[in-house]
């Protein structure tokens, strides 16, 4: 195990803070000058805020000194990058420890080499700098040296061999491994789309087979992706682990058995490179499933407001748009007109509407403001057809709009269509005025009372807010349509316990049998009502398969050589479930370098390394793979793996882990050293060890009664035990 934490760089520890208390001899750090400061960074291994007299003096001469080389050249480069100036001490400290990692004190080091690896540190986000480090220690300071060494003496970059494209060292091999980083554009990305994962290093085989693969003409999918790739700026300013996002999205939108065309796949590079980060993933979806939406629309709560799909409309929906058919669903209350080409007048008095031209003591004025607040704040609320939203609004009953709830509700009851783009005959003629009927509402009652399983929805009606909605929905049904005696039955039947966790937290029904999926009430739908009825959620709307269900709770496991929150952690294991079903969801896992963890500032404890040395030579090979990954790579991707997965985004996502003081400290507290923003708020973590403890409370333990699957003590196979355990007890406590 000595040998797993010899290559601990000290210089990239997390810095501890120092501050001289005695004001008659500290000086602010921050108030000397570039020159001292820059001198006394080169001379402390950690971050100080204040000095004394005695260090000032001593930084001083240092600065001073023509001898030192080192640090004059610094200084010179620090000169010639004018966003050095901006720094903050901190940052400025942090910059100084990266240069002393790459650049060794005891050399000289041309200026323009230090100012250039100032300017590729300072071009990256906080998170991603050491892996610019990597990078410059791996090869490419000694790549750039050659370049820059003059004739005298020292072999140019031309004076190696080269070999198939890439330059071949005095003592390469076939094992040799060359960073991507310094490869050809076309060669980072192929590399990329060639692998599962990011990959970093090509050996010669590898580098030789992107070659052909590059070169070979008649693979279709290869070139068109070259060409939509070189034709976006965006992608080609990638580095590594952007390109095999890239790659990574093409791979899930456009199947490499097929042709496609260049204009698509050139359409979607532009569409994903302009989408914000958090959304790309449902963009992926999206496209994936055919709907080549060119944005992501979020309603204001941050769920997904559709108008991807195919619909009765020429083009795609937007919120303009939206805005524009519930001003026509106004209007057709009074005119009969074709919907899908109105005349001018109509046209008038819609715009009239949408410009809010009537004044705001207008009710028809308030009802459309009222009303296009509702549709925008509904999930999925962009996908329905024309017909649809026009019919809905027209028919809707007077003054409904004073009473958002009712309002809610109706429009909850009405909006029931599945084929948006061929609405029913009958909905288009009420919407065109050629028809006096209602349009027809939903018979939840039915949909209360019903032993048929229920049909899994989409993600738009799996999120929170969709649910608030239906849950609404059911109470005011319950009270206004339900006889007394279809009250009590529904009552009977329906009734369980809930599990009260706090008002800004979710509160969950009864396990739910096969082919039904989880209900989850929000605040609006548990107000006022100790006794909420169960809720059918299959509204007919979208339903899609299983693989496309967004969850709210995610099972973690960690493995860490040590039991402290600052523990080194050595791989994490995810995955998202639904404890009222026991269903489960997508899942994560990666093997992180120890050598990572400990240069981010994890502390191994002795015992837990006893422990690893006993363990099997199957479990420690959790913390020794070849393939770990650096651990700032692995937190981003966890976090990427979060907000692509999560019903409702990382405010409402439900962490376990195994002890309040374990599994999810660990991982907070590296994401705190990182610098990486954690992905979920501290008042969802939970805990499995108390759920188990209820269980134990009530006589039920199946911890140990259901069989292990997998490997004892890797983190992914921890994890789907935990799932397994935790929704047995779960239902347990739910049914009784």
């Amino acid at each position: 195990m000595q040998s797993l934490l010899e290559p601990w760089d000290k210089t990239a520890a997390p810095e501890t803070i120092i501050k001289v208390d005695t004001v008659d001899d500290s000086i602010p750090l921050e108030n000397r000058t570039p020159a001292v400061r820059f001198a006394f960074h080169l001379t402390s291994d950690k971050y100080q805020t204040h000095i004394t007299k005695e260090q000032q003096l001593a930084a001083s001469e240092m600065s001073l000194d023509e001898g030192n080389t080192y640090l004059q050249n610094l200084l010179l480069a620090k000169n010639d990058t004018p966003e050095v100036a901006e720094l903050s001490l901190h940052a400025e400290w942090k910059l100084v420890q990266a240069i002393k990692q790459v650049f060794a004190p005891d050399e000289e080091h041309e200026v323009k080499l230090l100012a250039t690896f100032m300017a590729d540190w300072l071009r990256e986000d906080a998170g991603d700098r050491n892996e610019v480090v990597r990078e410059w220690r791996s090869g490419k300071l000694t790549l750039l040296k050659s370049e820059h060494t003059s004739d005298a003496g020292v072999a140019t970059g031309q004076d190696l061999p080269v070999e198939g494209g890439i330059q071949i060292g005095e003592y390469d091999d076939e094992n040799t491994r060359y960073p991507v980083c310094r490869m050809p554009f076309r060669k980072q990305l192929l590399s990329q789309l060639t692998a599962d994962q990011i990959r970093h290093h090509l050996i010669r085989e590898e580098y030789e087979a992107i070659s052909a693969l590059e070169m070979d003409t008649d693979n279709s999918y290869v070139q068109n992706l070259l060409l939509a790739a070189e034709n976006c700026e965006e992608v080609k300013g990638y580095d590594t682990k952007d390109l095999w996002r890239y790659t990574d999205a093409i791979r899930k939108v456009f199947n490499q058995e097929k042709r496609h065309e260049l204009a698509l796949v050139l359409r979607f590079t532009r569409i994903w490179a302009e989408t914000d980060y958090i959304d790309r993933g449902l963009l992926v979806k999206e496209w994936g499933k055919g709907n080549r939406v060119s944005n992501i629309n979020r309603t204001p709560s941050g769920t997904n407001a559709g108008g991807g799909n195919k619909t009765d409309r020429l083009t795609p929906q937007t919120k303009t748009g939206l805005r524009y058919e519930v001003a026509a669903g106004l209007v057709a209350r009074r005119y009969e007109f074709d919907i899908y080409n109105p005349s001018f007048e109509i046209d008038v008095e819609i715009n009239a509407i949408m410009n809010l031209a009537l004044g705001k003591e207008d009710p028809v004025q308030q009802e459309y403001v009222a009303t296009c607040a509702l549709f925008e704040e509904m999930p999925g609320g962009m996908d329905y057809s024309r017909a649809c939203n026009i019919a809905t609004v027209k028919t809707t009953p007077e003054n409904l709009w004073k009473d958002p709830i009712k309002h809610l509700e109706y429009l909850n009851r009405v909006m029931t269509e599945t084929d948006h783009a061929h609405p029913d005959p009958a909905l288009v003629d009420i919407a065109c005025g050629r028809s006096s009927m209602p349009v027809p509402m939903a018979d939840v009652t039915k949909s209360v009372t019903s032993d048929v399983a229920r049909k899994p929805t989409t993600t738009h009606a799996e999120n929170l807010q969709r649910v608030r909605e239906e849950g609404a929905l059911q109470r005011a049904n319950a009270v206004t349509k339900i006889s007394a005696e279809e009250t009590k039955e529904a009552e009977t039947s329906s009734n369980v316990q809930m599990e009260e966790t706090g008002n800004d937290e979710t509160t969950y029904g009864a396990p739910l049998s096969e082919g039904e999926e989880e209900v989850i009430a929000g605040e609006g739908s548990t107000e006022n009502d100790s006794n909420a009825t169960a809720l059918n959620s299959n509204s007919g709307h979208h339903n899609d398969d299983v693989a496309d269900k967004l969850f709210t709770h995610l099972m973690v496991d960690v493995e860490s050589l040590g039991k402290k929150p600052d523990a080194p952690i050595v791989s994490i294991g995810a995955v998202f479930f639904d404890p009222a079903s026991g269903q489960t969801g997508p899942e994560f896992y990666k093997v992180i370098s120890l050598e990572s963890a400990m240069e981010w500032g994890g502390v191994p404890d002795a015992s837990t390394i006893i422990f690893w040395l006993k363990a099997t030579p199957e479990a420690r090979s959790e913390i020794v793979m070849d393939d770990a990954i650096p651990l700032d790579d692995a937190l981003l991707q966890f976090k990427d793996f979060i907000a692509e997965n999560a019903a409702n985004g990382k405010d409402s996502v439900q962490v376990w882990g195994n002890g309040a003081s374990f599994d999810n400290i660990l991982l907070k507290d590296s994401y705190d050293r990182t610098g990486i923003p954690c992905p979920w708020k501290h008042w969802n973590n939970r805990d499995v060890r108390t759920i188990v403890e209820l269980g134990k409370a009530v006589g039920y333990t199946p911890r140990y009664e259901i069989p292990f699957e997998g490997e004892p003590h890797k983190a992914i196979s921890d994890a789907r035990h935990q799932v397994k355990y935790v929704s047995a007890i779960w239902q347990h406590l739910t049914e009784h």
